[in-house]
């Protein structure tokens, strides 16, 4: 009679009855290696595994030896053909995977192993439609029609992210099996290789018992059929829900592909800011103004301190890569802003110019920006320049900002500098979808400055001193409002404008660093030291985010703290 211990499992030899434990079939290639998904029983020396579905005995009933047998080694190689590890296996079905020990026996885990697809070596020799399945029996079924095919070790929910690398512009089948797992798995590995592999196509056999695979299918099916069905299957197109529910008509359980109320509470999320309080990290921003007000100047700027890294007019940067897609503006003007501006790292010019021009966005080769590394941000100078739509229409701008949002949820922050309308400068130019599909609406305009209700608007051509250009949140946020005030520098661009309320902060940073880092309110009532009522107190601690203090949140409800930022 076997132990567990040849089985690889680890129990506790102190404890009786019934045991869970780490599955040595899975759990290795698995992301939560240390699930305990294994029920062992020690009383009748049974096991299984709640996640591989892995079973057996260590004890061989009325000596039937077909229990656990091998009867199926798949080999996984590298490139090179050099074995890595091998998945088996046994009679009952169940899988586990041994690697070479070095001596000519097997060592059965795959602990610091480089994992690999399955037939690696004809994978990359081949430039055929790629067809990933479910298992190694269902790809050696495809193979032997001389299709090309591969999959995972470990089963459905072991699709590893770099195995994507191997799949770059190709043509990717991704064949279900006809159950939740399946579905599950298909789901993972279709959104994985967006804007990876040339095209996706996700086959489902519905016809099938549940659990059935290609290889069931083909048992019923020829190949010319299964075939034909992969033709009339549609392009999947990045969003696996909407694929099923309107492509393809099969339903799917919408319950299963929800979050309820207590989840979406319960998740650790916090906003994050490309520069602090004026461009949130992973959003669409419209920057708009009216012609010739300093648009390019200003955001090149912003570009600049975000590739760089460093602060942009005493706000936080993230550092990020930035790509600067210009429609606009000549060779001559980036040269000589550039050179004004000073040097920068981290940000790339794609112009109409070079010689791979920048997609526009309503064309088919759009999706081209969704191979710059995530996590970039992208600015359009100008959206206007950036499609050949027409602006005022709700149905082209839609499909326009659709795309966009596609961006934003691969994981880009889009920047696109906008116009205004010739009789306003306080609104956006075009369809209302604009600004209805975009996440932070930001606007440059001249203007004087008001100690009460809204700033005026000053024309280009007036001359009052005074007067000083306004940046900051207008019409529409889902983040916080903030708003700061520049001057413009013809030398360098935009410097920071003295404000009438800065000798209050930093009255107010001051009493800061005496007290240490307070509680907003606890901060705001502590101001009447300084004549200030509570409510005027807190409109200047507003004010003075980013330039004079940091606001952060402590995690409870509603509470955060002010710590100084030293100047």
């Amino acid at each position: 009679m076997k132990t567990f211990a040849d089985f690889g499992i680890h129990i506790n030899r102190v404890k009786g009855g019934n045991q869970k434990t780490t599955c040595p079939n899975c759990s290795p290639t698995r992301k939560n290696k240390l699930d305990p998904c294994l029920s062992v029983n020690l009383d009748d020396g049974t096991f299984y595994c709640h996640h591989c579905e892995w079973k057996g005995s260590t004890r061989n009933n009325n000596g039937d030896n077909k229990k656990n047998k091998i009867i199926e080694t798949y080999n996984y190689k590298d490139e090179s053909s050099s074995l890595v590890y091998q998945s088996v296996r046994f009679d009952p079905k169940s899988f586990r995977q041994r690697r070479p020990d070095g001596n000519g026996g097997w060592t059965w885990n795959l602990k610091d192993v480089h994992q690999v697809p399955y037939r690696l070596p004809e994978l990359t020799a081949s430039v055929d439609m790629v067809y990933i399945t479910g298992g190694e029996k269902d790809v050696e079924s495809l193979v032997k029609h001389g299709l090309t095919a591969t999959t995972n070790s470990g089963g459905e929910g072991n699709w590893k992210q770099e195995f994507n690398e191997y799949l770059k512009n190709r043509d990717v089948v991704i064949l279900e099996d006809n159950d939740s797992k399946g579905q599950k798995h298909g789901k993972t590995i279709s959104e994985g290789l967006m804007g990876i592999a040339k095209t996706i196509k996700i086959v489902r056999f519905p016809e099938l018992p549940k659990g059935g695979d290609i290889s069931d299918y083909l048992t019923i099916h020829n190949i010319e059929e299964f075939i034909k069905l992969v033709e009339e299957t549609p392009i999947f197109q990045g969003s696996y829900k909407e694929h099923f529910c309107d492509v393809t008509g099969n339903s799917l359980n919408i319950l299963d592909h929800t979050e309820s109320w207590n989840q979406i509470r319960e998740l650790d999320i916090k906003v994050e800011w490309i520069v602090d309080h004026l461009i949130p990290k992973g959003a669409i921003i419209i920057l708009f103004g009216k012609g010739g007000i300093g648009k390019t100047w200003l955001v090149m700027d912003i570009a600049r301190c975000i590739g760089s890294g460093i602060d942009y007019l005493g706000y936080a940067t993230q550092e990020t890569l930035v790509i600067f897609v210009d429609f606009e503006n000549p060779l001559t003007v980036l040269n000589t802003r550039t050179q004004r501006m000073g040097e920068a790292e981290g940000v790339h010019f794609w112009r109409v110019a070079n010689d791979l021009k920048p997609p526009k966005l309503d064309s088919d080769d759009w999706k081209k920006y969704k191979e710059l590394p995530h996590g970039t941000v992208l600015i359009f100078d100008t959206l206007r320049a950036s499609h050949s739509k027409d602006e005022n229409s709700s149905e082209h701008m839609a499909m326009v900002m659709e795309r966009v949002k596609e961006l934003r949820d691969c994981g880009f922050t889009v920047i696109l500098l906008h116009h205004t309308p010739k009789n306003s400068e306080k609104i956006s130019k075009g369809s209302t979808a604009i600004v209805d599909l975009a996440d932070h609406i930001l606007n440059l305009s001249r203007v004087r400055r008001s100690n009460g209700g809204d700033d005026k608007l000053v024309d280009d051509d007036d001359d009052d001193e005074e007067a000083v250009y306004r940046f900051g949140v207008r019409e529409k946020t889902r983040f916080e409002p903030h708003h700061i005030y520049l001057t413009l520098n013809p030398d360098r661009g935009f410097d920071l404008a003295p404000d009438p309320e800065d000798e209050t902060l930093e009255k107010i940073r001051q009493l800061l660093l005496d007290t240490g880092p307070l509680p907003k309110t606890a901060l705001a009532k502590e101001c009447k030291t300084l004549d200030l009522g509570q409510k005027k107190a807190l409109k200047l601690i507003e004010r003075g985010t980013g330039r004079f203090w940091r606001v952060e949140s402590t995690g409870q409800k509603n509470a955060q703290v002010v710590t100084s930022i030293q100047i």
